[in-house]
């Protein structure tokens, strides 16, 4: 039973571990995201220029900008599952986490009770002796 604690804790730095690499994706997701975005304005504001040279790209930029809404779509909805994960995680590491605590106390409760008990044996022993 004394072994139970310490593998509940190495899980929960496991998990912790897990966690972080799923906070870590999720960030590289926002990350892209973000590239994206400053992309798409980049086009709008050369859709909108004057320039003759922008005006002449302009069937390039808006498919380079429908190919950047799709992979936007596809970043929010690898965003949404990637936050659920972290969510998903983080509850496990939490769980975990109560369940070592709970059973470093019921280790500490059943030594203690050992030593009660052990206890007890060495004073009823020394009364049979007495008598």
């Amino acid at each position: 039973m004394a072994d139970r604690a310490g593998k509940l804790k190495r899980l929960v730095r496991v998990q912790r571990q897990i966690e972080r690499v799923a906070e870590i994706e999720l960030a590289v997701i926002l990350r892209e995201r973000a590239i994206v975005d400053d992309t798409r304005t980049a086009l709008v504001d050369a859709l909108g220029s004057l320039s003759p040279l922008h005006q002449a790209m302009a069937t390039h930029y808006t498919k380079r900008f429908s190919g950047l809404e799709t992979r936007d779509r596809r970043l929010t909805g690898m965003q949404a599952m990637q936050e659920k994960r972290v969510l998903t995680e983080k509850t496990k590491a939490d769980r975990l986490k109560d369940q070592a605590r709970e059973a470093a106390t019921n280790e500490e409760r059943e030594a203690e009770d050992d030593g009660l008990l052990d206890l007890l044996d060495m004073v009823m022993a020394a009364k049979a002796r007495t008598d």
